[in-house]
């Protein structure tokens, strides 16, 4: 098998190869019994994925970038929605742009999507309006409550000093802690006060 290498070519190359020659016989029998190479050979004859096969199941960085780019520019337009409140669109274009510093222009630009990729600075900006709106209407539900809660212990007082016994159904009610707000672990009742 080993072809004779004449001793006038001592080249590198040729003695590579005969010592590759020598000992290639032995190698490829003990790869050929080794269980690993018959099992990474049908492997690889019978699962081959072809690379369009490969790709089709991933998403590749630009359409995730589009597709990430999208997300952001629904956000900023239910944003500007949600921060100009009710009326038409120029009022509420002009209601966020006044919480949110930016002009009018940039404004109606987000709403309707006409920027395909927002920059961070605009994005953080928006972003801030909407958590300082969002603080602002919790404070409100707070204070709301809060003066229901006045309104329920007064009418229960006026309603105890007219009648306790025919009003006492009704009594019990005001004293309760109102239901449909979905908070009120976070806001306790007169009766847990005192």
């Amino acid at each position: 098998m080993s072809l004779p290498v004449p001793s006038s070519a001592h080249s590198p190359f040729l003695s590579f190869h005969s010592r590759l020659s020598r000992f290639g016989s032995l190698a490829s029998t003990a790869l050929a019994q080794s269980p690993t190479s018959t099992v990474t050979k049908i492997a690889s004859e019978k699962f081959q994925m072809t690379e369009k096969q490969g790709r089709a199941t991933e998403i590749s960085r630009r359409e995730t970038e589009i597709m990430r780019a999208e997300l952001i520019a629904d956000e900023m337009a239910s944003a500007v929605r949600l921060l100009g409140g009710t009326g038409t669109a120029k009022e509420q274009n002009w209601r966020a742009a006044r919480a949110t510093g930016l002009t009018q222009t940039i404004i109606e630009r987000l709403r309707w999507k006409k920027i395909k990729r927002i920059p961070a600075d605009i994005a953080d900006t928006v972003r801030e309006a909407v958590h300082q709106h969002n603080e602002g209407s919790l404070t409100r539900a707070k204070h709301e409550l809060f003066i229901a809660q006045q309104k329920n212990a007064v009418l229960a007082a006026k309603l105890r000093a007219i009648d306790p016994d025919l009003y006492r159904a009704e009594i019990d009610r005001l004293g309760r802690p109102l239901s449909g707000l979905g908070r009120d672990a976070d806001f306790p009742s007169r009766k847990d006060a005192t």
